[in-house]
């Protein structure tokens, strides 16, 4: 994009903002966001669910009805394919990078990643991962029969295991000692270019999670898609 549309585009959506300029931004309730780490569907084992591994969080949660007033910083990171500042906030160093990288990989929207992310692993238990070296931030392989390829080293950076989940998504083999994503993990990607909307009901619909992540949507608001 040149520089000239580059500035026509900002003024554009300067203009879509006015109705929101004076509003006033309101602190999102707290009502409970289950992190659910199942994993997603394999060949190789089942689901977990929320009550077999859940791992502790203690991110801000979404407001229950109704959300932040969108600034004009969350519009320009929708509209450029970025993290937003409120869901940039939220993640570790390397779940931003995480994120990042599976959004490019995959065509997700970036906020549907953070999202999906913070509804896995966020706060102090997102920061005592990364300090493990652990990348593995969607929790692939945790199980309600176990942990599988919790060791490979492609989780030890998030650039690599961002690149290892996309490829998994897909339905490759790229994770040692877990096995290719079941058809309806797969089925994710299909909404990729949807709205955001779209992609998480498709994450809801995947059956990736035990509990279809009924929060979702509103972490998505949250963080300002």
């Amino acid at each position: 994009m040149s520089l000239d549309a580059a500035i026509a585009r900002i003024g554009q959506i300067q203009s879509m903002m006015e109705p929101l300029r004076g509003a006033t931004a309101t602190q999102p309730s707290q009502p409970a966001v289950s992190a659910t780490a199942s994993g997603g569907a394999s060949t190789s084992a089942p689901l977990a669910t929320a009550s077999a591994y859940a791992p502790q969080s203690s991110y801000p949660a979404a407001a229950a009805t109704g959300a932040q007033p969108t600034s004009f910083a969350n519009v320009l990171a929708t509209q450029t394919g970025t993290l937003s500042p409120r869901a940039a906030n939220l993640l570790t160093a390397g779940q931003r990078t995480f994120a990042t990288q599976l959004a490019a990989e995959t065509g997700l929207n970036p906020q549907v990643v953070a999202s999906w992310m913070l509804a896995e692993q966020s706060g102090g238990a997102a920061k005592s991962r990364e300090a493990a070296g652990n990348h593995n931030w969607l929790n692939i392989g945790y199980t309600d029969s176990g942990t599988y390829g919790n060791t490979a080293s492609v989780w030890s950076d998030p650039a690599s295991a961002a690149h290892a989940t996309a490829g998994w998504l897909k339905g490759e083999d790229t994770v040692d000692g877990y096995g290719r994503a079941s058809a309806g993990v797969q089925s994710i990607l299909n909404s990729a270019g949807q709205s955001p909307e779209a992609q998480v009901q498709a994450l809801q619909r995947s059956g990736w999670a035990s509990s279809g992540y009924p929060d979702l949507p509103a972490v998505l608001r949250m963080v300002g898609a």
